[in-house]
Protein backbone atom coordinates (compact mmCIF):
# COMPACT_ATOMS: atom_id res chain seq x y z
CA UNK A 1 0.00 0.00 0.00
CA UNK A 2 2.87 2.39 0.72
CA UNK A 3 4.18 1.90 -2.81
CA UNK A 4 0.71 2.66 -4.16
CA UNK A 5 0.56 5.85 -2.12
CA UNK A 6 3.99 6.92 -3.34
CA UNK A 7 2.80 6.46 -6.91
CA UNK A 8 -0.06 8.89 -6.31
CA UNK A 9 2.21 11.26 -4.42
CA UNK A 10 4.32 11.37 -7.56
CA UNK A 11 1.19 12.22 -9.52
CA UNK A 12 0.54 15.10 -7.11
CA UNK A 13 4.11 16.32 -7.63
CA UNK A 14 3.55 16.32 -11.40
CA UNK A 15 0.62 18.70 -10.88
CA UNK A 16 2.21 20.86 -8.19
CA UNK A 17 3.24 23.78 -10.40
CA UNK A 18 -0.31 23.98 -11.75
CA UNK A 19 -1.68 24.04 -8.21
CA UNK A 20 0.86 26.66 -7.17
CA UNK A 21 -0.30 28.93 -9.99
CA UNK A 22 -3.81 28.78 -8.51
CA UNK A 23 -2.50 29.57 -5.01
CA UNK A 24 -0.57 32.58 -6.32
CA UNK A 25 -3.61 33.79 -8.28
CA UNK A 26 -5.84 33.66 -5.19
CA UNK A 27 -3.14 35.36 -3.13
CA UNK A 28 -2.80 38.21 -5.64
CA UNK A 29 -6.58 38.67 -5.82
CA UNK A 30 -7.64 38.85 -2.15
CA UNK A 31 -11.41 38.94 -1.65
CA UNK A 32 -13.39 39.42 1.56
CA UNK A 33 -16.03 37.03 2.86
CA UNK A 34 -18.96 36.35 0.53
CA UNK A 35 -17.17 38.32 -2.20
CA UNK A 36 -14.71 35.59 -3.23
CA UNK A 37 -15.86 35.43 -6.85
CA UNK A 38 -12.45 34.94 -8.48
CA UNK A 39 -11.26 32.39 -5.94
CA UNK A 40 -14.49 30.43 -6.21
CA UNK A 41 -14.51 30.49 -10.00
CA UNK A 42 -10.96 29.28 -10.50
CA UNK A 43 -11.54 26.36 -8.13
CA UNK A 44 -14.80 25.35 -9.79
CA UNK A 45 -13.21 25.47 -13.23
CA UNK A 46 -10.26 23.37 -12.06
CA UNK A 47 -12.49 20.75 -10.45
CA UNK A 48 -14.75 20.49 -13.51
CA UNK A 49 -11.73 20.05 -15.75
CA UNK A 50 -10.59 17.23 -13.47
CA UNK A 51 -13.80 15.22 -13.57
CA UNK A 52 -15.80 16.56 -10.63
CA UNK A 53 -19.48 17.46 -10.83
CA UNK A 54 -19.68 20.99 -9.41
CA UNK A 55 -22.69 22.69 -7.80
CA UNK A 56 -22.23 26.43 -7.41
CA UNK A 57 -24.31 28.80 -5.27
CA UNK A 58 -24.42 26.09 -2.62
CA UNK A 59 -26.97 26.77 0.09
CA UNK A 60 -27.86 30.03 -1.62
CA UNK A 61 -24.38 31.43 -0.95
CA UNK A 62 -22.99 32.80 -4.25
CA UNK A 63 -19.37 31.95 -3.44
CA UNK A 64 -19.96 28.51 -1.93
CA UNK A 65 -19.69 25.31 -3.96
CA UNK A 66 -19.78 21.53 -3.71
CA UNK A 67 -17.78 19.32 -6.07
CA UNK A 68 -18.43 15.56 -6.18
CA UNK A 69 -16.59 12.58 -7.65
CA UNK A 70 -17.78 9.00 -7.42
CA UNK A 71 -16.19 6.02 -9.15
CA UNK A 72 -19.17 3.97 -8.05
CA UNK A 73 -21.51 4.18 -5.04
CA UNK A 74 -20.07 3.12 -1.73
CA UNK A 75 -20.69 3.33 1.99
CA UNK A 76 -18.45 6.32 2.67
CA UNK A 77 -18.52 10.01 1.77
CA UNK A 78 -15.40 12.00 2.63
CA UNK A 79 -15.23 15.78 2.26
CA UNK A 80 -12.13 17.91 1.80
CA UNK A 81 -12.86 21.47 2.89
CA UNK A 82 -11.68 24.60 1.08
CA UNK A 83 -11.78 28.17 2.36
CA UNK A 84 -10.51 31.20 0.48
CA UNK A 85 -11.57 34.53 1.98
CA UNK A 86 -8.97 37.19 2.77
CA UNK A 87 -8.58 39.78 5.51
CA UNK A 88 -9.33 43.50 5.11
CA UNK A 89 -6.26 45.53 4.06
CA UNK A 90 -3.71 42.79 4.73
CA UNK A 91 -5.03 40.20 2.27
CA UNK A 92 -4.17 36.49 2.63
CA UNK A 93 -2.34 36.87 5.93
CA UNK A 94 -4.03 33.72 7.21
CA UNK A 95 -2.94 31.64 4.24
CA UNK A 96 -6.37 30.73 2.91
CA UNK A 97 -4.91 30.65 -0.59
CA UNK A 98 -2.98 27.59 0.62
CA UNK A 99 -6.05 26.01 2.21
CA UNK A 100 -8.12 26.09 -0.96
CA UNK A 101 -5.26 24.87 -3.14
CA UNK A 102 -4.38 22.03 -0.76
CA UNK A 103 -8.03 20.97 -0.97
CA UNK A 104 -7.69 20.84 -4.76
CA UNK A 105 -4.45 18.88 -4.52
CA UNK A 106 -6.00 16.39 -2.11
CA UNK A 107 -9.00 16.05 -4.40
CA UNK A 108 -7.10 15.23 -7.59
CA UNK A 109 -4.71 12.80 -5.88
CA UNK A 110 -7.53 10.97 -4.12
CA UNK A 111 -9.70 10.91 -7.24
CA UNK A 112 -6.94 9.38 -9.35
CA UNK A 113 -6.46 6.70 -6.69
CA UNK A 114 -10.19 5.93 -6.60
CA UNK A 115 -10.41 5.88 -10.40
CA UNK A 116 -7.35 3.69 -10.98
CA UNK A 117 -7.98 1.31 -8.10
CA UNK A 118 -11.76 1.16 -8.66
CA UNK A 119 -12.56 2.31 -5.13
CA UNK A 120 -16.29 2.71 -4.30
CA UNK A 121 -17.37 5.77 -2.34
CA UNK A 122 -17.89 9.50 -2.74
CA UNK A 123 -15.29 12.24 -2.60
CA UNK A 124 -16.52 15.80 -2.01
CA UNK A 125 -14.81 19.17 -2.05
CA UNK A 126 -16.75 21.71 0.03
CA UNK A 127 -16.04 25.32 -0.90
CA UNK A 128 -16.82 27.42 2.15
CA UNK A 129 -16.70 31.24 2.10
CA UNK A 130 -16.32 33.85 4.82
CA UNK A 131 -14.39 32.07 7.57
CA UNK A 132 -12.78 35.25 8.86
CA UNK A 133 -16.08 37.04 9.34
CA UNK A 134 -19.46 35.64 8.43
CA UNK A 135 -19.30 31.95 9.29
CA UNK A 136 -19.90 30.43 5.88
CA UNK A 137 -19.59 26.86 7.20
CA UNK A 138 -22.26 27.59 9.80
CA UNK A 139 -24.65 28.98 7.19
CA UNK A 140 -24.09 25.85 5.09
CA UNK A 141 -24.78 23.76 8.19
CA UNK A 142 -28.08 25.60 8.66
CA UNK A 143 -28.91 24.86 5.00
CA UNK A 144 -28.18 21.12 5.50
CA UNK A 145 -25.38 21.30 2.92
CA UNK A 146 -23.18 18.97 5.00
CA UNK A 147 -25.79 16.19 5.11
CA UNK A 148 -24.50 12.78 4.07
CA UNK A 149 -20.83 13.52 4.76
CA UNK A 150 -19.17 10.94 7.03
CA UNK A 151 -15.76 12.55 7.69
CA UNK A 152 -13.98 15.83 6.99
CA UNK A 153 -10.38 16.65 6.08
CA UNK A 154 -9.26 20.25 6.45
CA UNK A 155 -5.80 21.81 6.47
CA UNK A 156 -4.74 25.14 7.92
CA UNK A 157 -1.25 26.63 7.59
CA UNK A 158 0.66 27.39 10.78
CA UNK A 159 4.17 28.06 12.04
CA UNK A 160 6.55 26.11 14.27
CA UNK A 161 6.04 22.33 13.99
CA UNK A 162 3.16 20.76 12.06
CA UNK A 163 0.43 19.47 14.36
CA UNK A 164 -2.96 17.80 14.48
CA UNK A 165 -5.38 20.33 15.91
CA UNK A 166 -7.00 19.87 19.29
CA UNK A 167 -9.62 22.05 20.91
CA UNK A 168 -10.11 25.73 20.19
CA UNK A 169 -12.36 28.38 21.71
CA UNK A 170 -16.12 28.91 21.64
CA UNK A 171 -17.07 32.57 21.61
CA UNK A 172 -19.95 35.02 21.89
CA UNK A 173 -19.90 38.74 21.22
CA UNK A 174 -21.33 41.23 23.72
CA UNK A 175 -23.11 44.53 23.07
CA UNK A 176 -24.40 46.57 26.02
CA UNK A 177 -26.09 49.97 25.94
CA UNK A 178 -26.48 51.87 29.22
CA UNK A 179 -28.98 54.72 29.24
CA UNK A 180 -29.13 57.36 31.96
CA UNK A 181 -30.06 61.03 32.18
CA UNK A 182 -28.06 64.02 31.03
CA UNK A 183 -27.40 67.00 33.29
CA UNK A 184 -24.80 69.75 33.61
CA UNK A 185 -21.81 68.15 35.31
CA UNK A 186 -20.91 71.28 37.32
CA UNK A 187 -24.16 73.06 38.18
CA UNK A 188 -26.68 70.19 38.41
CA UNK A 189 -24.86 66.86 38.74
CA UNK A 190 -27.50 65.59 41.18
CA UNK A 191 -30.05 65.66 38.37
CA UNK A 192 -28.02 63.31 36.19
CA UNK A 193 -27.82 59.54 35.89
CA UNK A 194 -24.37 58.65 34.62
CA UNK A 195 -24.34 55.96 31.93
CA UNK A 196 -20.55 56.05 31.80
CA UNK A 197 -20.43 55.17 35.50
CA UNK A 198 -22.55 52.12 34.73
CA UNK A 199 -20.09 51.09 32.00
CA UNK A 200 -17.14 51.52 34.35
CA UNK A 201 -18.89 49.55 37.07
CA UNK A 202 -19.57 46.77 34.56
CA UNK A 203 -15.85 46.44 33.88
CA UNK A 204 -15.10 46.40 37.61
CA UNK A 205 -17.68 43.65 38.15
CA UNK A 206 -16.48 41.47 35.28
CA UNK A 207 -12.89 42.02 36.35
CA UNK A 208 -13.67 40.69 39.82
CA UNK A 209 -15.59 37.81 38.23
CA UNK A 210 -12.40 36.47 36.66
CA UNK A 211 -11.12 35.15 39.99
CA UNK A 212 -14.03 32.71 40.05
CA UNK A 213 -13.72 31.48 36.47
CA UNK A 214 -11.61 28.74 34.91
CA UNK A 215 -8.24 29.70 33.51
CA UNK A 216 -9.37 29.44 29.88
CA UNK A 217 -11.89 32.30 30.17
CA UNK A 218 -11.13 35.16 27.78
CA UNK A 219 -13.25 38.25 28.47
CA UNK A 220 -12.53 41.44 26.58
CA UNK A 221 -14.28 44.73 25.94
CA UNK A 222 -14.10 48.38 25.05
CA UNK A 223 -16.24 51.44 25.73
CA UNK A 224 -17.38 52.51 22.28
CA UNK A 225 -19.27 55.59 23.44
CA UNK A 226 -18.87 57.19 26.86
CA UNK A 227 -20.22 60.70 26.43
CA UNK A 228 -19.65 63.74 24.25
CA UNK A 229 -18.21 66.42 26.54
CA UNK A 230 -16.93 66.57 30.15
CA UNK A 231 -19.41 69.32 30.97
CA UNK A 232 -22.38 66.96 30.64
CA UNK A 233 -23.26 63.81 32.57
CA UNK A 234 -23.26 61.08 29.88
CA UNK A 235 -26.77 59.82 29.29
CA UNK A 236 -25.56 57.01 27.02
CA UNK A 237 -22.65 54.59 27.03
CA UNK A 238 -22.06 51.52 24.90
CA UNK A 239 -19.79 48.58 25.57
CA UNK A 240 -18.62 46.08 22.98
CA UNK A 241 -16.83 42.88 23.92
CA UNK A 242 -16.56 39.14 23.70
CA UNK A 243 -16.43 36.13 25.97
CA UNK A 244 -14.76 32.87 24.99
CA UNK A 245 -13.63 29.58 26.51
CA UNK A 246 -13.15 25.97 25.46
CA UNK A 247 -16.38 24.29 26.60
CA UNK A 248 -19.78 25.44 25.34
CA UNK A 249 -21.41 24.61 28.69
CA UNK A 250 -18.94 26.92 30.44
CA UNK A 251 -19.64 29.60 27.84
CA UNK A 252 -23.35 29.55 28.65
CA UNK A 253 -22.52 29.96 32.35
CA UNK A 254 -20.16 32.90 31.67
CA UNK A 255 -22.74 34.62 29.48
CA UNK A 256 -25.24 34.60 32.33
CA UNK A 257 -22.62 35.91 34.78
CA UNK A 258 -21.71 38.72 32.40
CA UNK A 259 -25.39 39.54 31.98
CA UNK A 260 -25.79 39.86 35.75
CA UNK A 261 -22.73 42.12 35.93
CA UNK A 262 -24.32 44.44 33.36
CA UNK A 263 -27.71 44.35 35.05
CA UNK A 264 -26.10 44.99 38.44
CA UNK A 265 -24.12 47.94 37.11
CA UNK A 266 -27.30 49.44 35.69
CA UNK A 267 -29.21 48.88 38.92
CA UNK A 268 -26.46 50.37 41.07
CA UNK A 269 -26.26 53.56 39.00
CA UNK A 270 -29.96 53.98 38.22
CA UNK A 271 -29.50 53.31 34.50
CA UNK A 272 -31.33 51.08 32.10
CA UNK A 273 -29.40 48.45 30.18
CA UNK A 274 -29.99 46.79 26.84
CA UNK A 275 -27.85 43.65 26.66
CA UNK A 276 -27.31 41.55 23.55
CA UNK A 277 -25.22 38.41 23.09
CA UNK A 278 -24.55 37.23 19.54
CA UNK A 279 -23.28 33.65 19.13
CA UNK A 280 -19.89 33.38 17.48
CA UNK A 281 -18.05 30.21 16.49
CA UNK A 282 -18.27 27.09 18.65
CA UNK A 283 -15.04 25.44 19.63
CA UNK A 284 -13.46 22.66 17.60
CA UNK A 285 -14.11 19.11 18.77
CA UNK A 286 -10.96 17.15 17.83
CA UNK A 287 -11.05 13.55 16.72
CA UNK A 288 -8.13 11.38 17.72
CA UNK A 289 -9.29 8.43 15.61
CA UNK A 290 -8.98 10.36 12.35
CA UNK A 291 -6.01 12.42 13.49
CA UNK A 292 -3.90 9.34 14.20
CA UNK A 293 -4.46 8.12 10.65
CA UNK A 294 -3.22 11.46 9.34
CA UNK A 295 -0.29 11.48 11.79
CA UNK A 296 0.97 8.18 10.38
CA UNK A 297 0.74 9.55 6.86
CA UNK A 298 2.62 12.72 7.79
CA UNK A 299 5.30 10.54 9.35
CA UNK A 300 5.41 8.44 6.17
CA UNK A 301 6.28 11.50 4.10
CA UNK A 302 8.87 12.60 6.69
CA UNK A 303 6.97 15.61 8.04
CA UNK A 304 7.78 16.27 11.75
CA UNK A 305 4.59 16.39 13.86
CA UNK A 306 3.96 17.56 17.42
CA UNK A 307 2.85 14.96 19.94
CA UNK A 308 -0.82 14.81 20.85
CA UNK A 309 -3.44 17.28 19.64
CA UNK A 310 -2.45 20.68 21.07
CA UNK A 311 -5.21 23.17 21.86
CA UNK A 312 -5.14 26.78 20.72
CA UNK A 313 -6.89 29.97 21.75
CA UNK A 314 -8.23 30.83 18.31
CA UNK A 315 -11.59 30.07 16.80
CA UNK A 316 -12.95 28.90 13.44
CA UNK A 317 -16.33 28.11 11.96
CA UNK A 318 -15.21 24.54 11.35
CA UNK A 319 -15.83 24.15 15.09
CA UNK A 320 -19.59 24.15 14.59
CA UNK A 321 -19.32 21.47 11.90
CA UNK A 322 -16.94 19.38 14.01
CA UNK A 323 -19.79 18.84 16.49
CA UNK A 324 -21.83 17.06 13.83
CA UNK A 325 -19.22 15.33 11.63
CA UNK A 326 -15.83 13.98 12.79
CA UNK A 327 -12.89 16.03 11.51
CA UNK A 328 -9.21 15.57 10.76
CA UNK A 329 -7.58 19.00 10.99
CA UNK A 330 -3.83 19.06 10.27
CA UNK A 331 -2.05 22.40 10.76
CA UNK A 332 0.90 22.27 8.38
CA UNK A 333 3.81 24.63 8.90
CA UNK A 334 5.02 27.31 6.52
CA UNK A 335 7.66 28.52 9.02
CA UNK A 336 9.15 25.68 11.10
CA UNK A 337 11.78 27.78 12.94
CA UNK A 338 9.52 29.11 15.71
CA UNK A 339 6.00 30.37 16.35
CA UNK A 340 4.89 33.50 14.52
CA UNK A 341 1.48 35.16 14.33
CA UNK A 342 -1.10 34.68 11.63
CA UNK A 343 -2.78 37.86 10.36
CA UNK A 344 0.57 39.56 9.90
CA UNK A 345 2.49 40.75 6.87
CA UNK A 346 5.14 38.09 7.54
CA UNK A 347 2.57 35.31 7.39
CA UNK A 348 1.00 36.82 4.27
CA UNK A 349 4.36 36.89 2.50
CA UNK A 350 5.19 33.32 3.52
CA UNK A 351 1.86 32.19 2.05
CA UNK A 352 3.15 33.36 -1.34
CA UNK A 353 6.63 31.86 -1.04
CA UNK A 354 8.31 28.52 -1.66
CA UNK A 355 7.34 27.61 1.91
CA UNK A 356 3.70 28.01 0.91
CA UNK A 357 4.21 25.76 -2.09
CA UNK A 358 5.75 23.12 0.15
CA UNK A 359 2.79 23.44 2.54
CA UNK A 360 0.42 22.61 -0.32
CA UNK A 361 2.55 19.63 -1.30
CA UNK A 362 2.76 18.19 2.22
CA UNK A 363 -0.89 18.88 3.04
CA UNK A 364 -2.25 17.42 -0.20
CA UNK A 365 -0.26 14.22 0.16
CA UNK A 366 -1.07 13.74 3.83
CA UNK A 367 -4.80 14.32 3.40
CA UNK A 368 -5.02 12.24 0.20
CA UNK A 369 -3.21 9.37 1.91
CA UNK A 370 -5.59 9.72 4.87
CA UNK A 371 -8.58 9.58 2.53
CA UNK A 372 -7.15 6.45 0.88
CA UNK A 373 -6.88 4.76 4.28
CA UNK A 374 -10.43 5.74 5.24
CA UNK A 375 -11.90 4.47 1.97
CA UNK A 376 -10.01 1.20 2.53
CA UNK A 377 -11.16 0.96 6.17
CA UNK A 378 -14.67 2.43 6.59
CA UNK A 379 -14.81 1.09 10.17
CA UNK A 380 -12.26 3.76 11.13
CA UNK A 381 -14.87 6.39 10.28
CA UNK A 382 -17.49 4.55 12.32
CA UNK A 383 -15.06 4.56 15.26
CA UNK A 384 -14.51 8.31 14.69
CA UNK A 385 -18.26 8.90 14.89
CA UNK A 386 -18.41 7.02 18.20
CA UNK A 387 -15.53 9.13 19.52
CA UNK A 388 -17.35 12.31 18.50
CA UNK A 389 -20.48 11.19 20.30
CA UNK A 390 -18.49 10.53 23.47
CA UNK A 391 -16.67 13.87 23.31
CA UNK A 392 -19.93 15.75 22.85
CA UNK A 393 -21.15 14.43 26.20
CA UNK A 394 -18.58 16.75 27.83
CA UNK A 395 -19.48 19.85 25.83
Amino acid sequence: MEEIKKYYDDYLDSRLDELWDIAKYVHSNPELGYQEEKACQIQCEFLRENGFKVEENLGGLPTAYKAVYQYEPGDLTIAVVSEYDALPEIGHACGHNLICTAALGTAIETKKYMEDQKIPGTLVVMGTPAEESGGGKIKLLEKNAWDGIDAILFMHPTSDTTRLAGECMSSTSIQIEFRGKSAHAASHPANGINALSAANLYFVATGLMRQHAKSDLRLSGIIEDGGKTPSLIPNFASVKGSVSCFKSNDLEDYIERVRKCAEGAALATGCEANIEFTPGYLGRVPNETLSEVCRKELNSIDEPVMDGMPFDYGGEDLGNVSRVIPICNPYVTIFPDYKISNHTEQFRDLANSSAGKRCIQVSSKAMARTAMELFRNPKTVEDAKIELSERMKNE
